[in-house]
C-alpha cells in the first residue's frame, strides 16, 4: 500500500539499522475479516465513551489519552482505520533496570499526553490529533522485572507454526501501537516516539507493522477473502470487567494483548469454489451463518440436514472457534489487513489480529483448537507474534507505568 511505501526518512534510517529491520508479512492470530474466537457480532462494549468519531474531515474526533486505562482498547469504539504497529527489544543480558524503564515509560506518557492534546495543540500535530490513539504494553522480561511470575501471564505457549518464527519475532519488550484514521498520522507519531527513546537504553526495532481496515462501524469490516468481518466483542462494562480488564494488583486496570501476524493464501482460497469457501468460513460472504438466520446473527451449531450432518461444518472456523468448545469468556479483538510486497514478489494479502483479555490462556486454548481443526487455518502462514502487558491508565499525577515501575 502507499502508506507502507511512504514512510519518513527518518524512520527508514532507524529500521534499516536494526537487526530485524521491517519485516513484512501476515497478519494476526485470526480473524479480521472471518469470525476469531466467537462467532457473533454484538453491539461494541457499552464502557467505550462516544469518543473518536468521524468529524468532518474525516479524521476523527479526538480520543483522551489518560485515565484509569489506556485508549486504544475499548475507546474509541470503533478502532482507527490506519495502525503502525512497532515492537523494541533490549536484547539479551543483563535484567532490565527497572529505573530507566520507570523513566522512559514516564517519559512516553508525557509525549502522548502532548500528542494528543487539543487545548492547546502540540505544535508537532499542526492539523491536531483527529482520533489519534497510541497504545504502550511492555513484553514478558520488563513485566518480570516488575513483578515476579507476571511476565507467565503474557508469554504465548508455540501454535502451529510459531517453530518457523525466529525469536525476535515471538519476543519484545516494548510495544507502540499507533493509530489513526488519518493516513498520515501513524507513521509521523512513531517517528517521534522512536526519536524520543533514543538514549543508552539499547532499544532497537524487532518488527513493524503498517495495517489499515475497511470502512464500519465497531468491529465489523470485510477481511482479505472477502467475507464480512463480524467479531463478537464484549458487550458491556462487565463482560469487559469480566474477560479483558485486569481487576487488582499492580497492573490493575491493564490488559493483556496479543498480537499474530499471517500471510494468507488468498489464491488457494480463491480457487475453491463459492460453496467451498462458505463451507470452510460457516459463513456465506454477507454474514449469513450456514445454519440460517441473520448476517449478524449466532450460528446455530447444533443446526443439521435431513441427513444427520452439521449445516456448520465440523472443520468450520466458525464452529471451530466457538467459544463453547473452550469454556472461554469473550476476548475483546480487532483485525487490521496489510499488504506483503516488494521487490520481485507479487503483492499478497495478509492479515494483523489483535485481542485482549485479562488471561493469556483464555487466547491461547482457543488458538491451539483452531490449530488442531480449522480449516481456514491452512491459507495462513503466521510470521511474527506477540503477547504483552498493556499497561494500566495514566494522568499527569500517576506517570506510565509507575504502579508498576515506581519505588
Amino acid at each position: 500500500m502507499d502508506e507502507e511505501r511512504q514512510p519518513a526518512t527518518s524512520r527508514r534510517r532507524l529500521l534499516a539499522g536494526s537487526a530485524a529491520g521491517l519485516v513484512v508479512g501476515g497478519g494476526g492470530g485470526l480473524w479480521a475479516g472471518t469470525r476469531w474466537g466467537n462467532d457473533a457480532t454484538t453491539t461494541p462494549a457499552a464502557s467505550a465513551p462516544p469518543t473518536g468519531a468521524a468529524g468532518p474531515d474525516g479524521r476523527g474526533s479526538p480520543v483522551a489519552a489518560t485515565g484509569d486505562r489506556q485508549a486504544g482498547v475499548d475507546r474509541p469504539a470503533t478502532p482507527p482505520r490506519q495502525l503502525a504497529f512497532v515492537v523494541l527489544g533490549e536484547g539479551a543480558g543483563a535484567p532490565p533496570d527497572r529505573a530507566a524503564v520507570a523513566a522512559l515509560l514516564a517519559r512516553l506518557g508525557e509525549d502522548i499526553d502532548a500528542l494528543t492534546a487539543t487545548d492547546p495543540a502540540d505544535p508537532r500535530m499542526p492539523d491536531g490529533p483527529g482520533n489519534l490513539t497510541v497504545q504502550v504494553g511492555i513484553g514478558a522480561a520488563w513485566a518480570d522485572a516488575a513483578a515476579p511470575g507476571l511476565g507467565d501471564r503474557v508469554r504465548l505457549p508455540a501454535f502451529r507454526g510459531s517453530d518457523a518464527l525466529p525469536d525476535e519475532l515471538r519476543d519484545g519488550d516494548l510495544v507502540l501501537a499507533v493509530a489513526a484514521d488519518d493516513p498520515a498520522l501513524p507513521d509521523h507519531v512513531v517517528d517521534l516516539l522512536l526519536a524520543g527513546l533514543a538514549g543508552p537504553h539499547g532499544l532497537r526495532v524487532l518488527w513493524v507493522q503498517r495495517a489499515f481496515r475497511s470502512p464500519g462501524e465497531g468491529a465489523v469490516v470485510r477481511n482479505p477473502l472477502g467475507f464480512r468481518d463480524g467479531i463478537i466483542q464484549p458487550a458491556d462494562a462487565a463482560a469487559m470487567d469480566g474477560g479483558v480488564w485486569i481487576a487488582d494488583g499492580p497492573a490493575a486496570g491493564g490488559t493483556i494483548g496479543v498480537v499474530r501476524r499471517f500471510v494468507l493464501d488468498t489464491a488457494a482460497f480463491g480457487a475453491l469454489d463459492a460453496e467451498a469457501q462458505a463451507s470452510v468460513i460457516g459463513r456465506r460472504p454477507d454474514g449469513t451463518p450456514l445454519s440460517g438466520g441473520d448476517p449478524d446473527g449466532e450460528v446455530d451449531l447444533t443446526a443439521k440436514t435431513p441427513h444427520g450432518e452439521y449445516l456448520v461444518p465440523a472443520d468450520s472456523h466458525a464452529r471451530a472457534a466457538h467459544p463453547s468448545f473452550t469454556g472461554s469468556p469473550l476476548m475483546a479483538r480487532r483485525s487490521y489487513a496489510i499488504r506483503i510486497d516488494g521487490e520481485g514478489i507479487a503483492p499478497r494479502p495478509g492479515l494483523l489480529f489483535w485481542s485482549f483479555q485479562n488471561d493469556v490462556a483464555v487466547f491461547a486454548r482457543t488458538q491451539q483448537r483452531m490449530d488442531r481443526v480449522d480449516r481456514l487455518m491452512d491459507f495462513a502462514t503466521p510470521t511474527a507474534e506477540l503477547g504483552y502487558l498493556v499497561l494500566p491508565g495514566f494522568t499527569a499525577d500517576r506517570p506510565l507505568g509507575s504502579g508498576l515501575f515506581g519505588a
